[in-house]
């Protein structure tokens, strides 16, 4: 953050509709004491941070150009210190005397080869709480552990969307990009061409964003998928789907049982009743150990045909083959070590 009266600023205005968020140099100056979330969609705002007026802060861009929120960098800021706030909220300037410039990160972006959207795929989501147990020092366990991804702790969250069979990976992707495909190096893999909205709310529905899972999943499984939209209907695709299980039966079972232990047929009962008879027999309910307990991890719900904005998912389910369960029962886990 800069203090206003050192500044010499042009302010500058913005007209004219687009789709895309724009990139942005300069600072943003709050005139008012107003929310700085995390996710404008969600209005998510872990840590209550507000601007503070006659403040300016790094400037990042404008959801698109003529648009009403602005991404602005809050040091200090919990989760993630790139926030979005009300246009209304201040004005943009830049520093007059210092020229524009364009930063960017990672290795750019991937176009994937073509080929036909995959009809076979298998929708990962994981229980975070159960998933941080195992892996505390990850930024994403951190912030939940610290109570701060209310989200994560009663809902299930976003792993991927894996086209299968499971060696249909890295579709067109080079040796070179392939080998930064770990989790120490994901913050320089092509990040997905996405509009702003989408990684909004993938922000929410992912909390592995904040250690780059959503790079290292469009590389390795996205490039298979082959939707005319790219990247952004493939994240698209799995955040519809995830929304359908947790505002279902199956989400409402998952959040009156935190504490409890439950059995995989318990969760396939509840597959059952969202999505018709036979759809929890598509349902692998995974676990992990963690010391003398078993957690429920992840459910892998698998699925085929094609994926469109108003298909039922429980026709997706019951096209796809029978499958059996890893784990019978498990502890659906509270957030914060045990």
């Amino acid at each position: 953050m800069r203090r206003l009266s050192s500044l010499l600023l042009i302010l500058t205005v913005f007209a004219g509709p687009a789709r895309a968020f724009e990139n942005l140099d300069g600072y943003f100056i709050a005139e008012q004491t107003c929310e700085a979330y995390q996710s404008k969609n969600k209005q998510t705002n872990p840590g209550n941070i507000t601007t503070v007026p006659r403040t300016a802060y790094d400037m990042i861009g404008i959801n698109k150009p003529g648009g009403d929120f602005f991404q602005v960098r809050v040091p200090g800021a919990p989760v993630t210190d790139q926030r979005w706030v009300s246009a209304s909220c201040g004005v943009h300037a830049i520093r007059a005397d210092t020229p524009t410039t364009t930063t960017t990160t990672g290795t750019g972006t991937l176009t994937p080869q073509p080929g036909a959207e995959s009809a076979d795929n298998l929708l990962t989501l994981s229980w975070q709480p159960a998933f941080c147990e195992t892996r505390p020092a990850k930024t994403e366990c951190r912030n939940l552990n610290g109570g701060l991804l209310p989200f994560a702790t009663r809902q299930l969250s976003i792993h991927g969307l894996w086209p299968q069979p499971k060696t249909n990976i890295y579709c067109g992707v080079p040796a070179s990009i392939k080998s930064l495909d770990n989790p120490d190096t994901w913050h320089v893999l092509p990040a997905p061409d996405i509009d702003t909205d989408t990684a909004d709310d993938l922000m929410v529905a992912m909390p592995g964003t904040a250690s780059d899972l959503q790079n290292h999943e469009w590389i390795k499984h996205g490039t298979c998928y082959h939707g005319a939209g790219g990247a952004d209907e493939y994240f698209d695709d799995m955040l519809r789907l995830t929304d359908a299980v947790n505002s279902s039966a199956v989400g409402e079972f998952f959040a009156n049982n935190v504490g409890n232990e439950v059995s995989a047929a318990d969760i396939r009962a509840r597959f059952d009743e969202a999505f018709g008879a036979g759809t929890g027999a598509r349902v692998n309910v995974k676990c992990v150990s963690d010391g003398g307990r078993r957690l429920v991890t992840e459910l892998w719900i698998s699925l085929k045909g094609t994926i469109t904005p108003d298909i039922d998912p429980g026709t997706l389910m019951l096209a796809a083959d029978e499958t059996t369960s890893a784990c019978s029962r498990g502890i659906i886990d509270p957030s914060g070590l045990q």
